[in-house]
């Protein structure tokens, strides 16, 4: 194994995320009392999580949700809209953003949201026991009863603010050192307030991190290799800019067809003067 990691530069970055995620599972289940220890930090038997209610986690919560989403939406716009505007290719390069699209619906969407917070059943902090709730504690990858959805295991907005760390990708290499310790911040920010809400364990902010770099060290192998998607091919910005000449043209021919219809029902319309006389 030791000679594959040091020959396949491929395949290197898919084994060091594979075991960054076997050894923080090993981690935390060796050791559940970090989990406890690291969230009874933030909570008092009065006053529960007690920085639940302030002004900044409130807003920071809102602005961790609505950011991805937004990113995400415009990343899609930008596709539309480039079939209508080819030019707009200067800006950003297809592949990194389709790219950033598909890690985003397989990592955060699929892995985290629809199979383990749907499915594992752990109680988050403030549904536990131990910090005022009624469930009891479970550790990380066992299955529970307790949550029945969109429970603690792993944290979904963990997995959407590291997945933003990925969109240095579209920015010019002078931008990217500052801007991913900007995003890097803000991902940390995000993902630990969710640990002062009694949302998540650290183990959920963690795991979700290495799940979703998992995913986007796989999906980035594979991309890199692939002829069509390939980030160094053009191929991809060719098909789209031949996809959108011919959806030009297409609506183009439409506009005729309507403008022509339109005009001879105007001259339809219009009253015989033979008849009048």
């Amino acid at each position: 194994m030791l000679d594959v990691l040091k020959t396949d530069a491929r395949t290197r970055p898919i084994y060091f995320a594979t075991l960054l995620v076997l050894l923080l599972s090993m981690v935390f289940l060796v050791v559940p009392e970090i989990d406890l220890w690291v969230s009874g930090l933030f909570f008092d038997a009065q006053d529960k999580f007690w920085l639940k209610g302030a002004w900044f986690p409130l807003r920071l919560r809102k602005l961790g949700i609505f950011a991805p989403r937004l990113i995400i939406i415009l990343m899609a716009l930008f596709f539309v809209a480039r079939l209508f505007w080819p030019n707009l290719k200067k800006l950003f390069a297809l592949s990194h953003m389709l790219f950033l699209m598909v890690a985003a619906i397989i990592g955060p969407g699929l892995i985290v949201n629809l199979l383990l917070k749907a499915n594992w059943g752990r109680a988050r902090p403030v549904q536990t026991d131990l910090f005022g709730g009624d469930w009891p504690y479970s550790q990380v990858w066992v299955i529970a009863d307790n949550c029945q959805k969109n429970c603690s295991f792993v944290s979904g907005e963990g997995a959407m603010s590291f997945w933003m760390l990925g969109l240095i990708l579209l920015l010019p290499l002078g931008w990217r050192k500052v801007s991913f310790w900007i995003i890097a911040t803000f991902a940390l920010l995000v993902s630990f307030n969710r640990i002062v809400f009694g949302g998540h364990y650290l183990s959920d902010i963690l795991l979700s991190w290495a799940l979703t770099g998992w995913v986007m060290v796989v999906l980035w192998s594979l991309f890199r290799e692939d002829p069509l998607w390939g980030s160094d091919s053009n191929q991809l910005e060719e098909a789209w800019d031949k996809a959108g000449i011919r959806l030009r043209s297409n609506l183009g021919k439409i506009e005729q067809k309507l403008r022509k219809k339109t005009a001879n029902n105007q001259t339809n319309a219009q009253p015989d003067d033979r008849d009048e006389n």
